[in-house]
């Protein structure tokens, strides 16, 4: 994991008003409550006797283990030990591992951090912010960095995709133009059918005009931008080491009567899980499980945007205290 970063880790549908939800995120056994003002995340285990709080219940913005009834606010600090009477004033050293939890345009962010969150609020794609999407998720079993690297393989498309985006035919990569903003990576490229002239570089073909295909928000937010009103967009959860949770959304703008748009993004989405299942296949086979830039993969002009993501991975991790 890259720390300092927001990871989008649930979908807010996944977390319901009136109970708690625990969940393996970031290698961590982890449980999420809503608070009248917010969402809180926790280390699922009663500081106590280590029962899960997850299998607990809310009381006001309280949460209530399910073995001994410790009521545990917003910052993890225990507030009452039933036993020990309403009276009785709780030891500081029932406190429980928390971690900075915001939501954001239908997704719950956890900051992975040892200080304040900064910035204090999780970065998404500005211009999806409030448009209408439908979407599903997907468990994958491999790491994180290879689910994302997936999304950023030009050369694929042909192969994997032969009957589904990429039926055309077109194995040449032009370019590919790319660059890193901030912690953002942009790329632009073009696929052709190969005639036996080889691709263009990004010399060849000038400086991009128009905004990228693909954009990657560090440290696993995802977009593909096919048009001026539709793409795809993917948050690509940390389960662990060997699994990731895949949150893909459709945005469109081309259907908007709520009956239809629901239709229309219905079908769209069984195309969409489709096309996954068909990188699905071919990632699982992958090793190592995980990328890193030290690996001895023979990569090509075709994987520009991988060698940026790893090496801009590899930068924030070695400038993390």
């Amino acid at each position: 994991m890259i720390p300092e970063q927001w990871y989008a880790v649930l979908d807010s549908r996944e977390l319901p008003r009136r109970r708690p939800v625990g969940v393996r995120r970031l290698g961590r056994e982890l449980v999420f409550w809503r608070r009248a003002d917010g969402v809180s995340c926790a280390a699922d285990r009663c500081a106590h006797r280590g029962a899960a709080l997850s299998a607990g219940e809310l009381t006001d913005d309280r949460l209530r283990c399910p073995f001994h009834g410790f009521e545990y606010d917003a910052r993890g600090r225990c507030r009452l030990i039933p036993a020990n009477g309403r009276a009785a004033e709780v030891p500081e050293r029932f406190q429980l591992r928390t971690l900075p939890a915001r939501e954001r345009e239908g997704l719950v962010f956890v900051w992975l951090g040892g200080g304040a969150p900064d910035p204090p609020e999780p970065p998404f794609f500005d211009e999806l912010c409030g448009r209408r999407w439908g979407g599903f998720q997907e468990s994958w079993p491999v790491h994180y960095s290879r689910a994302i690297e997936n999304q950023l393989d030009l050369a694929h498309l042909p192969f994997v995709h032969r009957t589904t985006i990429g039926r055309a035919g077109r194995t040449l990569v032009e370019g590919p133009r790319c660059r890193i903003e901030a912690d953002r990576l942009l790329v632009w490229f073009d696929n052709a059918r190969d005639r036996g002239v080889p691709p263009r570089d990004a010399a060849e073909l000038g400086p991009p005009t128009g905004p990228p295909l693909l954009s990657f928000r560090f440290p696993n937010l995802w977009w593909n931008r096919i048009g001026d009103r539709f793409g795809v967009f993917a948050a690509f959860a940390p389960v662990d080491d060997e699994n990731t949770m895949i949150y893909l959304r459709f945005y469109q703008s081309i259907v908007r009567l709520p009956p239809f748009r629901r239709l229309f993004n219905f079908f769209a989405n069984l195309y969409n899980r489709r096309i996954l299942r068909q990188d699905r296949r071919v990632v699982v086979t992958q090793r190592p499980r995980r990328s890193s830039l030290a690996s001895d993969e023979m990569l090509i002009a075709a994987d520009k945007p991988i060698v940026l993501y790893r090496r801009r991975r590899a930068e924030l991790q070695r400038q993390q205290p």
